[in-house]
This record gives C-alpha cells, sequence and structure tokens, in this order.
C-alpha cells in the first residue's frame, strides 16, 4: 500500500516528532492563555459583584485585603484593562458610599441608574416573564438555586455578573484539566449569556450611571465594568447592546416595588464572596 521510498526515514521521523511535539506545544501554551485570561474574568466579574453591593464593616475587610487587591491587579493586567495607579479601586468611606448608593439606585425597582435588566425598554409582560423565565434557566442549568438571604431578582446586575464569573471560573477550571469539552460548553453558556442578556442592557446601564455623575467609587467601578464587558465580548465575539437605552414605561405599582423578590418571582441566591471564591479556588 505504501511505497518504502514514501516511508519516512529515521531523520524524518525525527522531524516529524519534533513538529508534533512543538505543535502540541503551542497548543497547551493556547490553553494555558486562555485558561489565564478566563480566570482573570472569573476574578474580575466576581469583584464588581462586589463592589456593586451593599458595604458593611465585613465587606470593607474583604474588598481592602491585601489578597483581593493582588488578585485584582494581577487579572486586569492580564486582559489589559486600566486600574489607575492603585492595585484595586480605592474604597470610600462607608457612609459616604452608602449615600452615593441610595442615590443612584434608591431602594425600588425605579431609580435613577436601575440595576435590573429589564428595566430597560422590556414594557411587555409576557416579555418580562419570558425573561426572567429564560435567566432562571441558565442559573438552573449549572447548580445555581433560588432563595437565601442575599437573594435577588434573576435580572440583578449582580446576579448576572456572578454568573459570568462562575461560568469563567469552570472554564478556567476545565482548561487547565484538558477538559476541552467541557471548557467549551462554559464558553458557549458564556456567549449565549451575554448575547441574550448582560451585553445587551450593561453597556447602557454603565452610561446612564456616568451620565448621573456618580462619585469617584461609582465612576471607576462603571469605567471597569464597562472595560470588561467591552473585553469579554471581544474573546467571545459578541456584539454589545447600543450605548443607550430608554426605560421601560412606568407601571402604577412600580413606586412600591423594593428591591429584590416577593411572591412567586424567581430569585438566585448571589453566592460567595470574592475571598470566599478566591480561598475556594486555592
Amino acid at each position: 500500500m505504501f511505497d518504502r521510498t514514501n516511508m519516512p526515514t529515521p531523520f524524518s521521523h525525527d522531524v516529524l516528532s519534533d513538529s508534533s511535539a512543538a505543535n502540541r506545544g503551542e497548543h497547551e501554551a493556547r490553553e494555558s492563555k486562555s485558561a489565564e485570561s478566563a480566570l482573570s474574568r472569573a476574578v474580575l466579574a466576581r469583584y464588581l459583584a462586589e463592589l456593586f453591593s451593599e458595604p458593611d464593616e465585613a465587606w470593607l475587610v474583604r474588598m481592602s485585603s491585601d489578597e483581593t487587591r493582588w488578585e485584582v491587579r494581577r487579572s486586569a493586567e492580564s486582559l489589559g484593562l486600566p486600574l489607575g495607579d492603585a492595585n484595586a479601586i480605592a474604597i470610600p468611606d462607608i457612609e459616604d458610599l452608602l449615600t452615593e448608593r441610595n442615590r443612584l439606585f434608591g431602594h425600588t425597582v425605579r431609580s435613577a441608574c436601575p440595576p435590573y435588566e429589564l428595566e430597560y425598554g422590556r414594557g411587555e409582560v409576557f416579555q418580562q416573564s419570558q425573561s426572567l423565565a429564560d435567566l432562571a434557566g441558565f442559573y438552573s442549568a449549572f447548580g445555581f438555586q433560588s432563595g437565601g438571604p442575599m437573594a435577588e431578582r434573576p435580572d440583578h446586575l449582580i446576579a448576572e455578573w456572578e454568573f459570568l464569573s462562575v461560568m469563567a471560573l469552570k472554564e478556567s477550571i476545565a482548561l487547565n484539566a484538558g477538559q476541552a469539552e467541557a471548557a467549551q460548553c462554559c464558553r458557549d453558556a458564556q456567549r449565549a449569556f451575554l448575547s441574550d442578556h448582560a451585553a445587551t442592557w450593561i453597556p447602557a446601564f454603565c452610561n446612564r450611571l456616568r451620565a448621573a455623575q456618580p462619585a469617584p467609587f461609582f465612576l471607576a467601578v462603571t469605567n471597569l465594568a464597562e472595560a470588561l464587558m467591552a473585553s469579554w465580548c471581544s474573546a467571545l465575539r459578541v456584539s454589545t447592546g447600543p450605548a443607550w437605552l430608554e426605560l421601560r414605561p412606568v407601571d402604577e405599582d412600580d413606586s412600591t416595588i423594593t428591591c429584590g423578590a416577593d411572591g412567586d418571582v424567581q430569585r438566585v441566591e448571589l453566592g460567595p464572596t470574592l475571598a470566599a471564591a478566591l480561598g475556594a479556588r486555592s
């Protein structure tokens, strides 16, 4: 079947072996880089979820720890995202932070800068229900459970950042373990979630937040969120939503709807803190 003159000589066999080894080395290097990038996205998404959370003394300890600041700085540098001269975003006095947070986000769903996906251009009740169901489906498919003391509506900004963080972390773990199929599954989930949800409205949310002239802390958080979303979408080849979206029409009941979820609306547990996640990973 093969002519002996076409069979590889010992020299050509060595060349082929060296070439195969080089290809394997290049593939492993690409996988390692992809794993590092996924981990960096996971850390920064978790960090953003924390930054948008309501602060307390325990929050201050977590966000100010050397470990957290080092992880954030390394992750930002890995993705080429700016954090300024500090190791992480500077944390202001908690009372000042709470005052500014309440001004921007308030205590009801409709605020100056609503941190809920469904507030952006989605007025039909059926469409809202379908979107909430789709979000809940994403979460439950990968192990998120409804309920818990820090539960929120599935379309909350923090819930969406945390889901992206978990999926990127799973992708990184799978890549490091050589589980290409599992890594691709996680990557596909991120791509679908960004395309259908997070990337459609977070750019508009960031622009609305910037237009509200936030204090330096929230301006820095906004810039990081916008940069990370753009980087994530670029890496996964997902188009981002428009820079501006009108809010949905206000209903009579909106003034009485508080943050979180009541009744039969599905909720998602926001999960562990950044420090806890990093501790579990190590």
